[in-house]
């Protein structure tokens, strides 16, 4: 078992550092672009979990505080949001949107861990005007 303690607070502050990238505050987004980012997030954690080698169910439960901490859901909210995050990541059939997001989410992990700043923000800003424009 990993540092969960450790790792929660990582997730938190990794997820935390997008909304300077793409100089949007929390309090300023949307409904709908919380969900994607949040989606996105997820990706990005589950990305961390793979390179750590953590177990699925760790992942989830760090999936499951990263939506608490960051975009503040409340438990019952984060359970529920991770289950389809989840179901959606190995199923597209499930929601294919959230599949694409979550899979830039992936993406995303690696372009914040190399510091590269403007792909990280022009791949987020890519799915919300795809998301927009329907």
């Amino acid at each position: 078992m990993g540092d969960l303690e450790g790792n929660r607070e990582q997730n938190a502050n990794m997820v935390s550092s997008i909304f300077p990238v793409i100089g949007i505050k929390f309090e300023e987004t949307s409904e709908l672009q919380r969900q994607l980012l949040a989606a996105f997030a997820f990706g990005m954690v589950y990305a961390d979990g793979q390179i750590k080698g953590l177990p699925p169910a760790e992942v989830h439960g760090l999936a499951i505080s990263m939506l608490q901490d960051a975009f503040n859901y409340s438990p019952e909210q984060a359970g529920e949001f991770s289950s389809l995050l989840i179901e959606a990541a190995s199923d597209k059939s499930v929601h294919s949107v959230i599949n694409a997001v979550i899979h830039r989410g992936i993406k995303g992990h690696y372009q914040w861990e190399q510091k590269q700043s403007s792909l990280l923000k022009e791949n987020i800003e890519e799915i919300f005007k795809e998301v927009q424009n329907g």
